[in-house]
């Protein structure tokens, strides 16, 4: 898993799997919420992985299996949009 420019991730699952996030939109929604935090590119690159999910600090984490199964059906997932 990697920060992209865009707020996008890349991400690869243990199967092969892999595509990107889109957060771009959620991000810079009215109800981003926890989310709008990560609107400083240096917050929003120090995303990590903690058992399998990806988190960042101050306890945001994204669903794992939502984002398999758009990442499966569809190269991506797009959030908020």
């Amino acid at each position: 898993m990697r920060a992209l420019d865009g707020y996008r991730l890349h991400v690869r699952f243990v199967d092969s799997t892999e595509g990107e996030v889109w957060m771009n939109a959620l991000i810079h929604s009215a109800g981003a919420g926890v989310f709008g935090c990560l609107s400083e590119p240096t917050v929003f690159s120090a995303v990590g992985l903690e058992h399998g999910v990806v988190t960042w600090p101050e306890e945001i984490d994204l669903a794992p299996d939502a984002m398999y199964d758009a990442i499966k059906a569809h190269g991506k997932w797009v959030l908020g949009g």
